[in-house]
């Protein structure tokens, strides 16, 4: 008997999931695309986008270009 990768089990899962709710969701009437069309979600989804792009800004972009240049240097080396 063969077994899945464990490493595909959570993906599958969360996929699952996902559909579960939105046929949930659809059952008791919502509507996505009337939710996410609306201004109130679109301001605050901006909104938050905003804050996602000033943390990464202030405290990702270093140590994560840091880390890529690292990454090309050893890779150069390699080769």
């Amino acid at each position: 008997m063969t077994h899945a990768p464990k490493g595909n089990r959570g993906i599958i899962k969360m996929v699952l999931v996902i559909v579960i709710a939105l046929i949930v969701l659809g059952f008791f009437g919502y509507n996505l695309r009337d939710i996410i069309d609306s201004p109130t979600v679109k301001e605050n989804l901006a909104y938050v986008w905003g804050l996602v792009v000033k943390f990464w800004n202030a405290f990702l972009a270093a140590p994560a270009e840091w880390l890529w240049d690292k990454i090309q240097e050893v890779l150069a080396k390699k080769t």
